[in-house]
């Protein structure tokens, strides 16, 4: 195991769990709901899948990523020149939310399947996560998983008090160190974070 110190990301589809919800349950008689069910899921999937795909190949690059979470991902960064890199990655999450909303445009035009997951696309948003600390980089066979008190505050962030489903959440520390010009811009509120406390965080709407 090695400590280091960087940027931790996460992007979260939102809208996934009510999106999920939504095609698993038909109303339909047992057989009919069995059939519905396999096409819906496996359409949901592919749906959560390509748009998850899309914003990957966006942030690649910028970011490594370390582990799918189910509608999630997470990322980490260990640049040697933050006052190049941050912006960068600011500008970067600001593509990413652009370039998800317009993939999910695409998918709704070649999309002529009639399923609640076909449908229910345009319901789906992108909520970015970021964090800089001290985390610490395990290694499993030829596996690598960061972890440490970090890590977790990341996470936990993301049940927040937040309405809006679409958005960039900075912790103060993030944004301390990233010193962006578009910090001006920002909402700074406190959310309450699970053994954590008060915390201070930025957050930008697009």
């Amino acid at each position: 195991m090695s400590l280091k110190a960087g940027f931790m990301v996460i992007v979260d589809i939102s809208g996934y769990t009510t999106f999920v919800k939504a095609h698993s349950n038909p109303k339909k008689s047992a057989v009919l709901s069995t059939l519905i069910a396999k096409v819906n899921d496996g359409h949901g999937e592919h749906i959560i899948s390509d748009l998850l795909e899309t914003v990957i190949n966006e942030l690649e690059g910028t970011l490594t990523v370390n582990k799918l979470e189910g509608d999630a991902a997470l990322f980490y960064a260990i640049p040697n020149k933050i006052g190049e890199f941050a912006p960068n990655l600011f500008k970067k999450l600001v593509n990413s939310i652009e370039i998800f909303n317009k993939r999910i445009n695409e998918l709704q035009l070649i999309q002529s399947c009639p399923c609640i997951p076909c449908n229910e696309i345009v319901n789906l948003r992108l909520k970015c996560f970021v964090h800089y600390g001290n985390f610490l980089i395990k290694k499993v066979n030829r596996f690598e998983e960061i972890a440490g008190e970090p890590v977790i505050i990341l996470h936990r962030l993301m049940k927040n008090s937040i309405t809006d489903n679409e958005y960039i959440l900075l912790t103060q520390k993030a944004a301390e160190i990233s010193n962006l010009d578009e910090q001006k811009e920002m909402e700074k509120r406190v959310e309450k974070i699970a053994d954590f406390g008060k915390m201070p965080v930025f957050v930008h709407y697009p």
